[in-house]
């Protein structure tokens, strides 16, 4: 472990990976939801979300639709309001994740880190804009790609460009954002590509999570996996609130192989753009390292 400041909560591994690009960054809605749209207010989580919507539909399919978003169904509770809603379903999600909002911090932070490869469950657009307005060191934007399609897979071996993979669709294609469990079966559990790829980055990269709550199906399943065919492979790591029991940080750590890196939630999460900030400055400082070591092997 680095020893000062910050930089104790970073393994070794972790930070050679970022000089390296070897990491992937997996956005959850926690990054979303760190923005402020240009109405003032921050897109909602899906809780929120989904307890909004269902005051417009039946009344009895609104009891039922908030036992399941207390019991954390957030995907069968879309399917029901998918159905209540029709074709006002897609509307109301570009209402809502179509808004336009400046990136937070966590945004500018996290283009800081300078990975190749981020993937996401958001269907919002701010992550591209973060790249847009150049918050990082790239010449190029970034190759976005919805769903995971087969060239998805060409993102793997080219070190050119950098991608962003939304693996549940985006706000620029309403009708096929995965946003109930129908979805969700048909793009994750029915569909090879999906762990194939998923699977590919667990073996061959490191995942670093951020604003990712951890209860996505299909992730959980492949990581579980994953954790039990390679019990020796490297860990990967997410950023967890310093309240999250350690019971569950265990459960992350034996069960998926999964490292948590705390810190402080408090100011609707201030800290997380620092510590993320430090992570990045500790990144470039060993990619300085690794050039001048390559140099000298090159001049013996």
């Amino acid at each position: 472990k680095h020893s000062d400041g910050l930089a104790s909560m970073f393994n070794v591994d972790l930070v050679d990976d970022l000089a390296r690009q070897k990491v992937v960054l997996f956005l959850g809605a926690g990054v979303s939801s760190s923005a402020p749209t240009r109405s003032g207010d921050r897109m909602k989580g899906w809780p929120e979300f989904l307890l909004d919507a269902c005051k417009n539909i039946d009344p009895s399919l609104q009891e039922e639709v908030e036992g399941l978003v207390r019991a954390k169904d957030y995907l069968l509770a879309c399917e029901i309001l998918q159905g209540a809603y029709g074709d006002g379903w897609s509307r109301l999600i570009v209402s809502e994740y179509g808004q336009s909002a400046e990136p937070s911090e966590l945004h500018k932070a996290l283009i800081k880190l300078d990975q190749r490869i981020i993937l996401t469950t958001n269907f919002d657009k701010l992550i591209e804009s973060a790249w847009e307005n150049k918050f990082g060191t790239s010449s190029h934007y970034p190759i976005v790609l919805t769903g995971i399609p087969d060239r998805a897979f060409f993102a793997l071996k080219d070190y050119s460009r950098k991608y962003v993979v939304k693996i549940h669709g985006s706000t620029d294609d309403a009708d096929n954002v995965v946003f109930s469990r129908s979805q969700y079966v048909k793009s994750a559990f029915a569909n090879p590509l999906y762990s194939d790829f998923i699977d590919n980055l667990l073996l061959n990269y490191t995942l670093l999570f951020v604003g990712f709550s951890m209860d996505d199906p299909a992730i959980i399943s492949l990581m579980e996996s994953y954790s039990f065919k390679y019990s020796k492979s490297r860990s990967h790591y997410i950023f967890v609130g310093n309240e999250t029991p350690e019971r569950i940080s265990e459960i992350n750590k034996r069960l998926r192989k999964l490292v948590s890196i705390r810190y402080n939630t408090a100011d609707n999460h201030k800290e997380l753009p620092e510590v993320i900030s430090q992570l990045a400055a500790l990144m470039v400082a060993r990619r300085s390292e690794i050039f001048a070591e390559m140099k000298v092997a090159t001049s013996l």
